[in-house]
């Protein structure tokens, strides 16, 4: 597989971004102690050192004016935003292993020829990441942020607006009457990030499902490779305090259509300026 990066000849780059951000770190003294635990993540797991680095450097750019948040030692988000004197919302930073993305998408985490083939989507590596940061996005009176980065090679293709729809309502099922009635579409929740179904069923025999993860306002599924950034957002419809998408004017955002059931997981795409959903692009900026 093949492919020409759309700005092949972009100035700034990720090791740039990195060390830009680690100097930044640096040279404020009462980062000193973030500095020393960045440096340590650059050496233990450098994906992730990648992620906190473009993402904070990202919303620097973006003038969400974001300033470092995490307690060393304590734990929390890695940043608060500041998008309007009287607004802020709090993100974390992750990132997705590779190799493991790989592994379940069948697509190689780097690309080493031409080719083609089918492949599997990350639905359920995405909504576990989600998992394991609820809790730590939870207890804020502000709007929260997860930003899951990933440079696999095919990562525009496992974290597109299309993998953030099945983030949203987990795989769709068509569903055809046995009366012949018109085929209608549903789903089991398996891996709905937002949601999740409790088991019992109401007076119509419907299932009833409840939202979850109510600590995470948004999703952000960003991709990070061939010089450019990709992004599409995710907004949970009850979120314990929402985000406002406009804070991030030019992020493509997926929200449901109408009430959510298991019949009605029709989504819709706001800020988005193409019937593909594709995500918005911007070049790195290191931190100046």
């Amino acid at each position: 597989m093949s492919y020409q990066s759309p700005l092949s000849n972009q100035r700034d780059s990720v090791t740039d971004i990195v060390e830009h951000y680690r100097c930044y770190l640096s040279r404020n003294s009462d980062l000193a102690a973030h500095c020393k635990e960045f440096m340590k993540r650059e050496n233990g797991n450098p994906l992730a050192a990648k992620a906190e680095a473009v993402v904070f450097s990202w919303l620097r750019a973006e003038k969400l004016e974001p300033r470092i948040f995490e307690v060393v030692g304590e734990g929390g988000p890695d940043f608060c935003c500041s998008p309007a004197p009287d607004a802020q919302f709090l993100v974390e930073a992750t990132s997705l292993d590779s190799e493991k993305v790989a592994e379940r998408s069948t697509l190689p985490a780097v690309i080493t020829a031409e080719g083609g083939g089918p492949y599997a989507l990350i639905t359920e590596k995405l909504e576990a990441k989600a998992q394991s940061k609820t809790r730590q996005l939870s207890g804020s009176d502000i709007p929260t942020v997860l930003a899951i980065v990933s440079d696999h090679a095919f990562a525009d293709l496992l974290l597109s607006g299309g993998a953030a729809e099945y983030l949203m309502t987990s795989a769709p099922k068509i569903n055809v009457p046995r009366n012949g009635g018109e085929t209608y579409m549903t789903t089991d929740l398996k891996n709905a990030v937002f949601h999740h179904a409790t088991g019992l069923f109401n007076a119509s025999g419907a299932p009833i499902i409840k939202p979850a993860r109510k600590s995470i306002s948004a999703i952000l599924l960003i991709t990070c490779s061939y010089g450019v950034m990709g992004v599409v957002g995710l907004l949970h419809p009850e979120a314990a305090n929402p985000f406002n998408p406009q804070w991030l004017p030019s992020v493509p955002f997926v929200k449901f259509a109408g009430v959510f059931s298991h019949t009605n997981i029709r989504t819709e795409w706001i800020q988005s300026s193409d019937e593909r959903h594709r995500a918005a692009t911007f070049p790195y900026r290191k931190i100046s």
